[in-house]
């Protein structure tokens, strides 16, 4: 199929370095000098994405995407600015004229992704208008009314987030429960659907397990009282997430109880870490397939663990195939996962990582581990800040330090997330920091949106100074789906970025994976902190590698854990 890109420019070289940058593509490109030349190619061509600069004579670019959005509304546009007004971009933004901005002088490799994302964005809503005459089985769908309340949600969607309809059913779209999208976003969406228009936005989804889903999302009227609601996760996620749900359900009918074998040879055959390194290279050669061999404690003994069917059987024949390694005498001991026991604290406990913490320490204090290039922990963050007040964040803090010091020499380094959220999100939290920090060091990040960083309010600004008051460093949200291109990151006051999801997988692509690279490590050389959240594929974690981002986290590399759990990550539990 054809891929008509129009760029709309009345500076000649602007017009010249675009068609540069897309030359290596397939792409049609038609040009236009000025505004009403650009809606004359719009009358007469199918444009997929619109890429047009915002001071040109006769009409300017806002007003160039309102009048695309009526005669081409499927159209993606996409805004090219070299004198950056905030406050009227954004309003074009939450208005839905403008899909994206982007500022000069631009960044080809951003710019690229963010044509290439329009292309996508654009067959989403195009397939919008499509649902909009007939909802289609195999796409995830969901239907509200005007208030928007769930009345319908198809069992494409319901797969993908792991629940029922009837689950589904009367939940607000914009509720905790399905969504960790900010309050404000209802306000936005609900002007431009009951103005007789489709919004297309970035939206993210709560799994089943409170897992974030990150998706596209297209919202269109039907009639007054209802709204079609149709959405793609990020890279087709959806379909893996569907594929392993399937998968687990059909194990969990069949597999047994996991089992773990342990091994110990004598001490006077295992004395020194020298020969019980050249032991476990021999148990790795007789490790049945699936199984996994780890290294305990004590040189002396080794653990085998399997929970796969076949590997399992292996497992349990193992002690009578091989009940002499390299003629030393080994002791074998079979155990199956109790049935009131989890598998993991189950297998960490034998593996002697467990320790007694005090049991003052709260079960419900939740924190996601962040991990560095190499694998270690290196940071916690607090994902659930607006659910805290003063008292209850006293509470956590003395539980978080209760349970960090007897396991880590290290300061403790904090992340708050802030985005989509105000000043509200941290006047709890401030005052609890200062007392905590009187007990240990503790190095505090806070992720805020660009709008609150690049704000002129005087609320924000103050929210601003006090952060600062606090010695509290601040990392921008989302980079890669922001406005802000690498040079005005730099001249902010801040101490890193965070990425946006779709910035990862693009650089899977090898076009982007270049320059995506040598990006990051401009924005490394300027002592940036980069940090990677909600990794859950393990192409991704590969990508961040390979990209040499500081911090990692997501399902890729743990769950939220509780407290206690922390001492999984100590360095005293690191096994060989």
């Amino acid at each position: 199929m054809q891929i008509n890109i129009l760029l709309a420019d009345d500076e000649p070289g602007i017009l010249q370095a675009l068609k540069r940058m897309l030359r290596p593509t397939t792409w049609t490109i038609f040009e236009a000098n000025d505004g009403e030349e650009a809606l004359e190619i719009l009358q007469r061509e199918h444009i997929h994405v619109l890429v047009t600069d915002y001071k040109m004579p006769r009409r300017d670019g806002i007003s160039l995407c309102q009048e695309a959005r009526r005669l081409s509304p499927y159209t993606y546009r996409l805004l090219l600015s070299g004198q950056v007004d905030y406050a009227a971009l954004r309003s074009a933004w939450h208005a839905g004229d403008v899909h994206r901005f982007v500022a000069k002088p631009w960044d080809n490799t951003l710019l690229t992704m963010d044509i290439e994302e329009g292309l996508r964005q654009q067959k989403l809503l195009n397939r919008t208008w499509q649902f909009q005459q007939n909802i289609a089985a195999n796409q995830a769908v969901m239907l509200t009314d005007d208030n928007w309340i769930i009345r319908l949600a198809n069992p494409r969607l319901c797969k993908a987030l792991g629940i029922e309809e009837s689950e589904a059913l009367g939940l607000n779209l914009f509720s905790p429960t399905l969504s960790a999208m900010p309050v404000t976003l209802e306000a936005e969406v609900t002007r431009q659907v009951e103005a007789g228009q489709t919004w297309l936005g970035h939206f993210t989804l709560h799994g089943q397990d409170q897992s974030q889903i990150p998706s596209w999302m297209a919202i269109s009227p039907l009639g007054k009282r209802y709204r079609l609601c149709v959405f793609d996760l990020v890279n087709g996620e959806s379909e893996k997430r569907e594929t392993r749900a399937e998968h687990a359900d059909a194990e969990s009918l069949v597999s047994p109880q996991p089992v773990t074998l342990t091994l110990e040879f004598t001490e006077a055959d295992v004395a020194d870490l020298t020969r019980s390194a050249d032991i476990y290279q021999a148990l790795k050669g007789l490790c049945p397939g699936g199984a996994e061999l780890y290294h305990l404690p004590e040189p002396n003994r080794f653990l085998m663990s399997a929970t796969g069917i076949e590997a399992i059987e292996q497992l349990r024949q193992w002690p009578a195939e091989n009940n002499l390694i390299n003629d030393l005498r080994v002791t074998s001991t079979l155990e199956e996962l109790p049935d009131d026991e989890d598998h993991e604290s189950w297998l960490r406990n034998q593996l002697g990582r467990i320790q007694q913490l005090p049991d003052s320490i709260p079960d419900d204090f939740r924190t996601l581990p962040v991990f560095g290039l190499h694998g270690g922990l290196l940071a916690l963050e607090c994902r659930s800040p607006s659910e805290f007040d003063e008292a209850r964040w006293h509470d956590w803090f003395s539980a978080l330090i209760t349970s960090w010091q007897p396991l880590f020499a290290t300061d403790l380094k904090l992340v708050i997330d802030a985005s989509g959220a105000g000043p509200e999100i941290t006047r709890e939290f401030l005052p609890a920091l200062r007392k905590a920090r009187e007990s240990m060091n503790i190095e505090c990040y806070v992720i805020l949106d660009e709008d609150r960083l690049l704000s002129d309010q005087k609320d924000d600004i103050m929210w601003q100074g006090d952060l600062v008051h606090h010695g509290i460093k601040r990392l921008i949200s989302h980079f890669g789906r922001s406005f802000l291109n690498a040079r005005q990151i730099l001249s902010l006051p801040i101490d890193g970025i965070t990425l946006a999801p779709e910035f990862l997988a693009r650089l899977q692509d090898p076009r982007n994976a270049v320059q995506g690279g040598r990006l990051l490590q401009k924005l490394h050389e300027h002592g940036m902190l980069i940090y990677a959240r909600d990794i859950n594929r393990s192409e991704l974690l590969a990508v961040s590698h390979k990209a040499r981002i500081d911090w990692i986290s997501g399902n890729v590399m743990s769950p939220e854990i509780g407290f206690r759990q922390l001492q999984w990550y100590s360095p005293s539990a690191t096994l060989g």
